[in-house]
């Protein structure tokens, strides 16, 4: 994504990763401000609405522990980016056409 959004907006690495990392928190805060205005149903549907709220929040934080686990983004290196924040990133490729 931040490579896409470098090349997109013709921003440097910083910058896309702040842009980014605003669209994440925008996410995020746009998930609990909804949260709040769910309304009631009653007791026994709030409940069935309450556990599939948690599995929403679940699922979102185990996909971003899973993208650190498994091999599918930082191959063997997961481990160590998720504990440092530290990503190496390939060489930019002006002209992508010519490959």
């Amino acid at each position: 994504m931040i490579a896409v959004i470098m090349h997109r907006n013709n921003v440097g690495l910083q910058e896309a990763v702040d842009y980014v990392g605003t669209l994440c928190k925008a996410s995020i805060d746009r998930f609990e401000h909804d949260r709040q205005l769910i309304p009631s149903w009653g007791p026994e549907i709030d409940r069935d609405v309450a556990v599939y709220v948690r599995g929403l929040q679940s699922w979102i934080v185990g996909s971003l522990h899973w993208s650190f686990e498994s091999t599918r983004y930082f191959g063997m290196e997961g481990a160590s980016i998720k504990k440092h924040r530290i990503v190496k990133l390939l060489p930019r490729h002006h002209d992508r056409r010519k490959y």
